[in-house]
């Protein structure tokens, strides 16, 4: 199967999943926890990638977010999310803390392609606007990002 074909295909299986609701904290402070439904009243964008994601996949999304959101470091808007990150980068990942998840995964499908992907998600914590990066074609990643930071 092709490569677009095969992402359009995990696109259509896991946009609209619901995520578990879970005890999330930043980096490696797991003494203050949130509720992952605590980020789901304002617009965020997730950027979700794995340890096990080829770093150049990470590191080109990132260099287009920074296209679109300068102050992504900085912006509580755009939050990174690697449950299976080493702690010593948890605290300091791309420039970000990483949401850490309670249960180490957000309940979908899609964690075990080991991709990348962007999200938003709604009141009832349900992904809409899901992104998978795929490496051959980074400018679909590029307008992607350019027409969500819009609504952010």
């Amino acid at each position: 199967m092709q490569i677009a074909a095969r992402i359009q295909e995990l696109t259509e299986e896991n946009n609209q999943s619901v995520l578990k609701n879970q005890k999330v904290y930043w980096g490696n402070d797991t003494a203050n926890t949130y509720m992952l439904s605590d980020f789901s009243a304002r617009q965020i964008l997730f950027f979700y990638f794995s340890d096990n994601t080829c770093s150049p996949c990470v590191e080109e999304s990132i260099k287009i977010i920074s296209m679109y959101i300068s102050d992504y470091m900085t912006n509580n808007h755009v939050i990174f999310i690697s449950p299976d990150c080493m702690p010593r980068f948890r605290d300091n990942c791309y420039g970000k803390r990483l949401l850490g998840l309670e249960n180490k995964e957000l309940g979908i499908q899609l964690e075990k392609e080991f991709v990348p992907f962007f999200f938003t998600i709604n009141e009832d914590l349900k992904i809409n606007d899901l992104h998978i990066v795929n490496k051959n074609d980074f400018d679909k990643t590029s307008e992607y990002l350019k027409n969500l930071t819009s609504k952010l």
